[in-house]
């Protein structure tokens, strides 16, 4: 219903009830900032692949009848579970020196009763024959010994957390430098810091310095203790929006190639132009995902202006993109009442932090929350973009598809299941910047 607006005389407007109201100068404007739809909450529900099944409890215990012949496949297979030397050793302590029963022994270590005779028989044969009760199975390894021992592998663990794109070479010679003498090769140093340290070679992910500085952690750690007094959860009624780029080259990073060779991927061109998507999750669903398309215009026949700055349509993504996305997200989250009253939850980008943006989803009777700067763990729709991008570069587009269709086929393939596991991996994140570690 339109209302009257008056100026208090202090600056200040308020409507006819002398109530303050705020005006919003961003309008809706799907000429100048056009979006095409990618894919929706009601097409994600109609065309999101099957959940898996859950999985029976494995001590369902099978029921037999007397009067009826149990086939042997029907029946579970028997299960067998490996002990430690320790329990072992508990179970003869209660045996021998607290003189318990084999079952209450048993019942004390937490193994079958069949599993404790069999051992407590084992163990009355190796007394018999003077020998030492059964315990664990004595290296039969001989040889020299080995030259990497705990000093080393603690300096290793030491090196690669202070450099962990490390190549042997410079690990090599930073334990030459405290190690005087030490000769090994590189292949058994790969061997040590894989079987030893536990290390292996992945794919590095590159975080900025700034991410996780002192005062980016007390960021995090202020907003948690803001908002986990309120009613926010990540898995029940919050709207996770971002933005991410596409482009038709996307490959892989990982190829195979014969030993020896390397692995080279042919793309038609190295640059290429980007597309890109702005999409709204949440443990519900996908909620709203929308590609930005270009402008098009008439030619102009007036004159242009001789004076003055002119700025430049470079194609990127403005206010205007976002407040349409977030108006028709809105709109789609209006049909359903689950999403009713949730949390918009953002980064604080430039383009999402316009005021109006936030007056305009307070007036649709939504609440706006911007995350802490360079905090991607916390918001749920980044793992939504790997996914999508994964299950887009595994195939090549065929002679029908274009990238939006293909993109919209991607993000219908993601489950319900794993939208909530991103949304629990988010707010599991909130223990960690309580306790004020990187993530």
């Amino acid at each position: 219903m339109d209302q009257f607006i008056f100026e208090d005389g202090n600056g200040n407007l308020c409507n006819e009830q002398g109530e303050s109201v705020a005006v919003i100068s961003t309008e809706i404007d799907n000429e100048q900032y056009p979006l095409a739809n990618i894919t929706n909450f009601g097409e994600y529900t109609y065309l999101k692949p099957p959940e898996k099944p859950s999985k029976t409890s494995e001590t369902d215990s099978v029921e037999e009848d007397d009067d009826e012949k149990v086939d042997s496949r029907e029946i579970k297979r028997k299960r067998y579970r490996s002990y430690k030397p320790e329990d072992k050793d508990k179970f003869f302590f209660y045996v021998y020196e607290k003189q318990l029963s084999i079952r209450a022994a048993c019942k004390m270590v937490n193994i079958p009763p069949s599993t404790g005779q069999n051992w407590y028989k084992k163990g009355v044969e190796s007394l018999a024959k003077d020998e030492n009760l059964p315990h664990k199975k004595e290296s039969s390894k001989v040889g020299r010994p080995a030259k990497l021992r705990e000093e080393h592998r603690m300096a290793l663990i030491s090196i690669v957390d202070e450099k962990p794109d490390s190549v042997l070479e410079e690990m090599m010679e930073q334990l030459n430098a405290q190690f005087v003498g030490l000769d090994i090769h590189q292949s058994a140093l790969h061997t040590f810091l894989y079987e030893k340290c536990h290390f292996s070679l992945k794919r590095a992910h590159f975080h900025s310095v700034e991410r996780n500085s002192p005062e980016k952690i007390e960021e995090r750690y202020n907003w948690v203790k803001q908002w986990q007094e309120t009613d926010m959860d990540f898995t029940s009624n919050c709207v996770f929006i971002d933005e991410a780029a596409f482009h038709i080259n996307m490959k892989r990073n990982y190829a195979w190639s014969g030993k020896g060779k390397r692995t080279v991927v042919n793309v038609p061109k190295t640059r290429v132009k980007t597309t890109t998507i702005i999409g709204a999750i949440s443990s519900f669903g996908i909620v709203n995902v929308k590609v930005k398309l270009p402008k098009v215009t008439a030619p102009s026949k007036k004159r242009k202006a001789t004076c003055g700055p002119v700025q430049a349509d470079k194609g990127e993504t403005v206010t205007g993109h976002y407040f349409n996305f977030v108006a028709s997200t809105l709109d789609v989250m209006d049909k359903y009442e689950q999403f009713k009253d949730h949390y918009l939850i953002m980064d604080n980008a430039t383009i999402h932090k316009n005021k109006d943006i936030q007056l305009y989803i307070e007036g649709r009777g939504y609440r706006c929350v911007y995350l802490p700067p360079y905090s991607p763990e916390l918001n749920p729709i980044e793992q939504f973009w790997s996914i999508v991008k994964s299950k887009l570069k595994r195939v090549a587009l065929l002679e029908e598809e274009t990238l939006s269709t293909r993109i919209s086929d991607s993000c219908n393939k993601v489950m319900i299941s794993d939208l909530q596991g991103f949304c629990r991996y988010s707010a599991a994140r909130w223990a960690d910047c309580l306790e004020r570690k990187s993530i």
